[in-house]
């Protein structure tokens, strides 16, 4: 007997008052991207942001919509972006992959209904690579209030790199060893930072923390959902 999902999977469209196309430049190429507003009102200083990096295997931002309605159920808006090669985004071998994420999340930043200091990374795969190399170029334009790192990369060395609040959740079917990228590299966080950086382990689910249903259905692994959430509303 096929497995039954623990909650009713929501549309992401029924989870946001406003998604916006946006058109950016990267670097040598145009890129096309969103930002989503959820349906709760705006608070004063306006939403806090999540900015998705993506994996490497990413075919188009569509891939992130169990990420994004996480974040929006807990009144995040939700900016995501085709790399180049992508979805929408145009093609082209000049230009650095870097720069084009770093210019989508300065564009992500500039919208007036967003608080940008309350802005999350939420990195996935090579995308928490991209985020330890480049870290002080994310944070010269803003330094994040927090980074999620879903299928870490990032050694215990290498995850130095980010100062600031992280959680790491890994499957027990990561390519990685989760001693190692999981539980060793978020005690060395601990050990060096005062942030707290927490690990999850999650069972049963794929190395991006999702699960695949007889039905076809792709959704995001239960614990994992309830872990992204409570730690978005810390």
């Amino acid at each position: 007997m096929a497995s039954i999902p623990l909650y009713n999977p929501i549309q992401v469209s029924r989870l946001v008052s406003e998604t916006r196309e946006i058109l950016f430049a990267g670097d040598h190429v145009r890129l096309s991207g969103q930002l989503d507003l959820p349906t709760t009102p705006a608070p004063r200083d306006g939403y806090p942001l999540l900015f998705i990096l993506p994996h490497a295997s990413s075919i188009s931002r569509d891939d992130f919509d169990e990420y994004a309605a996480t974040a929006l159920r807990t009144g995040f808006a939700v900016f995501r972006w085709d790399k180049r090669g992508t979805g929408r985004s145009g093609s082209g071998g000049r230009g650095s992959s870097t720069q084009d994420a770093i210019n989508a999340y300065e564009t992500a930043l500039l919208h007036e209904e967003i608080n940008r200091r309350q802005a999350i990374i939420l990195a996935v795969g090579a995308g928490t690579g991209m985020l330890g190399n480049a870290y002080g170029l994310f944070a010269r334009l803003q330094r994040p209030a927090g980074a999620l790192l879903i299928a870490n990369q990032l050694s215990p060395e290498e995850i130095l790199a980010i100062d600031t609040e992280i959680h790491i959740l890994m499957s027990q079917e990561d390519w990685n060893a989760p001693e190692v990228y999981g539980s060793a590299a978020a005690i060395a966080h601990r050990q060096t930072y005062s942030y707290g950086a927490g690990f999850t382990l999650v069972s049963d689910c794929s190395r991006f923390l999702m699960t695949e249903y007889a039905d076809g259905t792709s959704l995001l692994h239960e614990d994992a959902r309830r872990v992204i959430a409570a730690w978005l509303r810390r």
